[in-house]
């Protein structure tokens, strides 16, 4: 049961994510209308912001029988040590069968936890997951990319997690994951050998936005770039806190299979 003061943090903290107006007369409906009409929506329309709230497991549990929470779309939990209990918790939650973004970074994840996600029934309809700088290795990952439950996901947020090359080849050999559209690897150790790994695969094929900060890359890792087929549809690039000369820099925007990218973010 949810005490009064944090089911007062949870009302305070929920947002109504509003949709476009389709013409002039959407601009003139009352705030109260457009609330009164999320609430009876069958698509969720809220956001609930938790970032930074350090919940407990308890906390979370009763969170899951809130009655509002199946109306929420994007779901914020970073910053709560949530553990792979939490994940539990959140893997085997019925009432978030409609999120569609969820966010779990800075929570001490492991693989384990991964694991929970990539299993649960009830998160399928999932697009946008966030977990940067958890505790997530390859066999985490492994268990993601082959996931059903995880197939639709398009925005994968994972800096900071300790993939390392077997990581990388995880995610280039997904049997599931294939919708992915921005890909997030910045600080997960995969060096010139997990670039390689994660290029020959094809889970890349619809990536429009690739980030690899602070891997330890440097002018190698421009030729496999360059020699990547799967990254045709790539427009943005980001190689921030690499060792790239400016024959490297000419090297990928030469390629052949970048000719859709527009911006390669390098260090100055």
């Amino acid at each position: 049961m949810l005490s009064p003061l944090f089911e007062s943090l949870i009302h305070n903290n929920m947002s109504l994510i509003a949709d476009e107006p389709d013409d002039d007369t959407a601009m003139v409906l009352k705030e109260a209308d457009i609330f009164t009409d999320a609430e009876e929506s069958e698509e969720p329309k809220f956001k609930l912001d938790l970032n930074d709230k350090d919940l407990i497991l308890e906390e979370l549990e009763d969170l899951m029988g809130y009655a509002r929470i199946g109306k929420v779309k994007v779901l914020q939990l970073d910053k709560s040590s949530l553990g792979d209990a939490g994940v539990n918790v959140i893997a085997h939650a019925a009432c978030l069968f409609k999120l569609a973004s969820l966010s779990l970074g800075y929570n001490k994840i492991t693989d384990r936890g991964a694991l929970m996600l990539a299993q649960s029934p009830h998160l399928k309809r999932l697009r946008t997951l966030y977990l940067q700088w958890n505790s997530i290795g390859w066999e985490g990952i492994k268990a993601m990319a082959d996931s059903e439950t995880l197939a639709g996901v398009e925005i994968l947020y994972l800096k900071g997690n300790p993939l390392g090359p077997r990581g990388a080849e995880a995610l280039a050999q997904a049997s599931c994951m294939k919708n992915l559209k921005e890909l997030y690897l910045a600080k997960t150790r995969l060096g010139v050998d997990g670039l390689k790994l994660l290029c020959q695969g094809d889970a890349l094929s619809q990536v429009t936005l690739l980030s690899l900060a602070h891997n330890g890359l440097n002018d190698a890792a421009a030729e496999i770039l360059a020699g990547c087929k799967a990254l045709s549809n790539l427009k943005t690039l980001d190689m921030y806190g690499s060792h790239l000369s400016e024959d490297a820099k000419a090297t990928i925007k030469a390629s052949p299979y970048l000719q859709k990218l527009k911006a390669l973010q390098v260090d100055w």
